[in-house]
């Protein structure tokens, strides 16, 4: 029997017949296994070996620890055993939304320094958006090259 840790056990090793090595989550970002199989041990010393994978060869009494840890994990969060519910969100009614795209249209501000806008309704924020001044960019229309080399003398 060979026990073996994996760091980053959601990123699995695959073994060179396709099958994924099967570490178990022991929290955190590590899984643990212990097999007897012979082309297991193999794969998973050559990995060791070759540091692929973040495999890492354990002794029996670590193994134990490990092992001692994940359970203490499981008992002490349900999480593990059993997600969580969500909670479910449905569509927002009509009026519901229009108040909250009024209260947005409320916040917009007339411009730089002059304080906020007081806005009844949206179609009124896009109007007073329409109204608003904005100047031309500049575009130059001609180019030049900077010069490289040597400064003139002064």
């Amino acid at each position: 029997m060979k026990w073996y840790l994996k760091e980053l056990v959601t990123q699995k090793l695959y073994l060179p017949n396709g099958a994924a090595a099967p570490f178990e989550d022991v929290g955190g970002t590590y899984g643990i296994l212990a097999t007897s199989d012979p082309y297991l041990i193999t794969e998973l010393d050559k990995a060791v070996k070759t540091h692929v994978g973040g495999v890492i060869p354990l002794t029996e009494a670590e193994y134990q620890s490990w092992e001692t840890k994940k359970k203490a994990l499981v008992s002490s969060s349900g999480s593990l055993q059993q997600p969580r519910e969500r909670e479910s969100l449905g569509p927002i009614p009509f009026q519901e939304l229009q108040a909250i795209r009024a209260a947005g249209a409320a916040a917009v501000v007339s411009g730089p320094g002059l304080g906020p806008n007081l806005i009844n309704s949206p179609s009124q924020a896009q109007q007073q958006a329409g109204q608003q001044r904005v100047e031309p960019i500049t575009v130059p229309t001609s180019f030049s090259k900077p010069r490289v080399g040597k400064l003139p003398p002064p």
